[in-house]
């Protein structure tokens, strides 16, 4: 395989990482070490204007790392992100939160109560793309718990 540009290699060093957090069934890629080292340089490249590549990865790996802490950890630092006054990077943290949800599924109810008021400002954006992702969260939310939230919004 030949790499042209630097894109290039960025697009393949984030398709290998996703494949390799992905296909790791033993869970033994991602110890708490790697995880503390990959989520802020990952985090770093939200506010790229195509996150087509980063998004998947960056999903994956808290699922990869199979830890309540270590998701709290992400949670938290992605929702902090979606605070930004840039629209397209608020759009971009909504867009990977949603491939989050649905990626941990079940185990994402641990981290509602928490992620409550972030989902409840975004979908007061000022942003109409932010805010009709961020219904598309809440949506995915309500189809993994099988409840409505909007009683908590």
């Amino acid at each position: 395989m030949k790499l042209t540009s630097g894109s290039d290699l960025a697009t393949f060093a984030l398709k290998t990482l996703y494949n390799m957090l992905r296909y790791d069934t033993s869970n033994s890629f991602i110890t708490a070490d790697r995880f503390e080292t990959l989520l802020p340089v990952l985090l770093d490249l939200i506010s790229l204007p195509d996150i087509t590549h980063l998004s998947p990865a960056l999903a994956q790996l808290p699922v990869a790392a199979n830890s309540d802490r270590l998701w709290k950890q992400y949670n938290f630092q992605l929702l902090n992100l979606s605070k930004s006054l840039l629209p397209a990077v608020r759009q971009n943290v909504v867009a990977v939160y949603k491939e989050f949800v649905v990626k941990l599924g079940q185990d994402y109810s641990v981290l509602l109560p928490d992620s409550l008021p972030f989902i409840a400002e975004r979908l007061e954006d000022s942003d109409p793309i932010v805010e009709e992702r961020t219904h598309l969260v809440v949506k995915a939310i309500e189809d993994i718990t099988g409840e409505s939230i909007d009683q908590y919004l």
